[in-house]
């Protein structure tokens, strides 16, 4: 009885330890709220969604977004005008420099290979390559102090930013065109 007695506290404490680590983080799917808990100002005006809401694929509608924004010159992405929408942008949201250098840098300037599952879709290319800027250089004050955002700048910090699409059961663990995927959890 005695040794049974002893033996509680020491359980406790071990107990009381294990529930005190931190959840692993588990690399995957972008979490839903990462936008919302990085505070990030809108890059395409709201109108322009609008007119684009009603496409079917995620190609077609930033397609649609670059068109409406005038970031197309026919078919072809226009580079200069891109750029100048985000020097523009820069100069709006000083805060967000370093993402905006980085992805004129990786995502503009730079000859882009396919993000996700859309192998000739440029225009989505270049807005998913730069979400991931914005993901991975978020500037810390403005990322949300809220509980519910722990994990969303968890994953900032430690996953690799890939297309949700990557992850349908169809496509190849650790392949989504250019996306390199760490080994991912159930």
């Amino acid at each position: 009885m005695l040794r049974n007695f002893l033996l509680l506290p020491i359980l406790i404490t071990t107990c009381a330890a294990a529930s005190t680590r931190p959840m692993p983080i588990r690399c995957g799917m972008i979490p839903s709220d990462v936008y919302t808990c990085m505070g990030t100002p809108k890059i395409v005006q709201p109108g322009v969604s609008i007119k684009c809401d009603k496409s079917v694929t995620q190609c077609d509608r930033i397609t649609c977004l670059f068109r409406e924004s005038g970031w197309l010159s026919g078919d072809k992405l226009d580079k200069k005008k891109l750029t100048e929408h985000f020097e523009q942008f820069k100069r709006e949201f000083p805060e967000w420099s370093a993402a905006v250098d980085n992805l004129k840098e990786s995502c503009i300037n730079s000859e882009l290979p396919p993000q996700g599952v859309y192998i000739n879709c440029p225009a989505y290319d270049i807005m998913f390559c730069s979400l991931s800027s914005f993901i991975k250089l978020a500037p810390v004050n403005k990322w949300s102090s809220e509980a519910s955002c722990t994990y969303a700048r968890q994953y900032a910090a430690a996953c690799p930013v890939c297309p949700n699409d990557c992850f349908a059961p169809l496509v190849p663990i650790g392949s989504c065109n250019s996306c390199s995927l760490l080994p991912r959890s159930p």
